[in-house]
C-alpha cells in the first residue's frame, strides 16, 4: 500500500528498503551518521509546510527513520533539501542525485560536501531504496 511521501510512516519504509539493499550496505560499510532529508512547503504541490525525514545509519545499516523533529533537525550531521519538483524528479530516475547536488537543484543544507563524496555509491543507493518505497503524493502533486 502506497504511502505519503516524506510522512512518519514514508520514513519506515524507507528505512526497511535501505535495509534490504546489499549494494548499499556495501558501498556504505564507513558510513556514520544520521542524514535528514528536506522538502520544502509549496502549496501548489499540496505541500504546506516543510517535510523532513530522519535515517540514523551505521555502517550500511539503517538503525531507524522516521519524520523529523525540531531537535533533529538541530542535531542532524547532514541535511539535504529541495523543492517538491526537485524530489519528484530525483525519486522519478528523471534525475541524478549526485548531478541535482552539484548542480545546486539539491542543496547540502548542513554538512561538508567532500566529507559526503567517499559516499557517493552510498548516496545513489540510498535513493534506489527511497525509489523502492511504495510512494504516494499529497493532492496538487504535479
Amino acid at each position: 500500500m502506497a504511502v505519503e511521501i516524506f510522512t512518519d510512516e514514508w520514513a519506515h519504509e524507507w528505512c526497511s528498503k535501505i535495509n534490504g539493499n546489499a549494494a548499499y550496505a556495501d558501498a556504505a560499510r564507513r558510513w556514520e551518521g544520521a542524514i535528514v532529508l528536506q522538502m520544502s512547503a509549496d502549496a501548489d504541490w499540496g505541500i504546506p509546510e516543510d517535510r523532513s525525514v530522519i535515517a540514523d545509519l551505521w555502517h550500511g545499516e539503517c538503525r531507524g527513520a522516521k519524520a523529523a523533529t525540531e531537535d533533529d533537525l538541530d542535531e542532524a550531521p547532514y541535511i539535504i533539501a529541495a523543492t517538491p519538483d526537485t524530489w519528484n524528479k530525483v525519486l522519478s530516475g528523471d534525475l541524478d542525485p549526485i548531478v541535482a547536488l552539484m548542480g545546486g537543484k539539491l542543496k547540502l543544507a548542513r554538512g561538508k560536501l567532500f566529507r559526503l563524496l567517499p559516499f557517493t555509491r552510498a548516496a545513489k543507493e540510498m535513493v534506489e531504496s527511497a525509489r523502492a518505497v511504495d510512494t504516494s503524493f499529497p493532492d496538487g502533486w504535479q
